[in-house]
C-alpha cells in the first residue's frame, strides 16, 4: 500500500476516533445527570445522525445548477434562432451526474457515526 494513502486512512480514523470521543463525552456530561436518557442512547441517536448528514456530505449537491439552466436556455435561444449548437436536453444531460460532494467531511463524519454506535453496542 501507499504511504501517502496509508497517512491519509489513518488520519481519517483518527480524526473520526477523536470526534466520536469528544461527542460521548459531552454526551456524558451533558445526559449524566438526565433520567430519561443515557449517554449511550443519546450517542447512538448521534451516530445515525453523523451517519446520514456524512452520506449527504459525501453525495454533495450533484449537477445541475444556474449555471447550466443559464447554457440550457442560451441554448434553447440559439437554436430558435437557427444556430447549430447542442440541445438544452443535452446540457442537462452532461451536468447532471457530476458530484461536488466533501469527500474526507462525509467519511469522518460517516466513520464517527460508525464509531458512536460501536460504543452504544459495546456499552450495552
Amino acid at each position: 500500500m501507499n504511504k501517502k494513502a496509508l497517512r491519509n486512512i489513518i488520519l481519517l480514523i483518527s480524526v473520526s476516533l477523536v470526534l466520536a470521543y469528544a461527542t460521548y463525552i459531552v454526551n456524558f456530561w451533558l445526559f449524566s445527570s438526565h433520567p430519561r436518557i443515557s449517554p449511550t442512547d443519546a450517542s447512538f441517536l448521534e451516530g445515525i445522525i453523523f451517519i446520514i448528514i456524512g452520506a449527504l456530505f459525501f453525495l454533495g449537491s450533484g449537477g445541475i445548477s444556474r449555471g447550466s439552466q443559464r447554457a440550457a436556455m442560451l441554448a434553447a435561444a440559439a437554436s430558435a434562432i437557427g444556430k447549430e449548437v447542442i440541445g438544452p436536453s443535452e446540457i442537462f444531460r452532461r451536468d447532471a451526474w457530476k458530484p461536488k460532494g466533501f469527500i474526507r467531511l462525509g467519511l469522518i463524519l460517516i466513520l464517527t457515526g460508525i464509531f458512536l454506535l460501536l460504543i452504544y453496542f459495546v456499552s450495552l
